[in-house]
């Protein structure tokens, strides 16, 4: 007969236990990179979900800002990181900066400070291997997505072509062309169609320029090669 092991708490306390363990390990491994402020914001997560539970919306109005301040400070860390020239650090911070933000989605907690968490999907979606990994990430980003249009959608700084809003659909629609899933392509597609009306038209052109390659499954290019279509026929109108 085989033994059973209790799961204590849900499974948001869990996943926010392990982050910080995770933190703890890494601070260990790179003693170098040790920031105070950061492992008391990780405490405090874990604190939190053992107070009213790892999925529960919370009764603190200010604890957006202690996601904000959290996800600045794993952005500080990765480029303190990179500046030390540490090896093997920028899928560590990836990882816990993208637990953060679930931690947030859980909650229902606005995540102000977007830009490490578009880098982070970006890491993870870079360091995908096979069509299943990269199907996790897109679902992921989708979330993401979801979660931050209430404050983003409006897509104020379009002079900026570094915007989160816009970093996280052109990534979003890469990552399903290369999942090769056309149900998938389609909704990353409608998606940048809404969200970056202006840039829709040069993405498809520059995505057909590289689906003509002899490796481009053909479901690929054929789904592109019609928002290309579909986008050239409105510029001339």
């Amino acid at each position: 007969m085989s033994s059973k092991v209790i799961q204590i708490g849900d499974d948001g306390q869990r996943a926010t236990r392990d982050l910080l363990r995770r933190f703890e390990a890494f601070e260990q491994r790179h003693p170098d990179l040790a920031r105070a402020g950061l492992a008391s914001d990780l405490r405090a997560l874990e604190s939190i979900d053992r107070q009213y539970g790892g999925e529960s919306a919370l009764p603190h109005e200010d604890v957006d800002e202690l996601v904000a301040a959290t996800l600045a400070e794993l952005a500080h860390l990765e480029q303190d990181a990179r500046r030390q020239s540490i090896a093997h650090t920028e899928g560590d911070v990836a990882e816990m900066t993208l637990a953060v933000a679930l931690w947030a989605i859980r909650h229902g907690v606005p995540i102000t400070v977007v830009e490490p968490v578009a880098n982070a999907l970006a890491v993870r979606a870079n360091a995908a291997r096979g069509k299943a990994e990269l199907s996790g990430v897109f679902g992921l980003m989708q979330g993401v997505i979801a979660h931050v249009a209430p404050r983003l959608a409006a897509d104020l700084e379009r002079s900026n072509p570094e915007r989160p809003w816009r970093i996280l659909h052109v990534n979003f629609a890469i990552t399903a062309v290369r999942t090769e899933d056309p149900a998938l392509m389609d909704a990353a597609f409608d998606a940048l169609d809404a969200a970056l009306p202006d840039e829709a038209a040069g993405f498809y052109a520059e995505a057909l320029a590289l689906a003509l390659g002899p490796r481009i499954d053909p479901a690929v290019r054929e789904r592109i090669e019609s928002r290309h279509a579909k986008w050239q026929a409105s510029a001339m109108r």
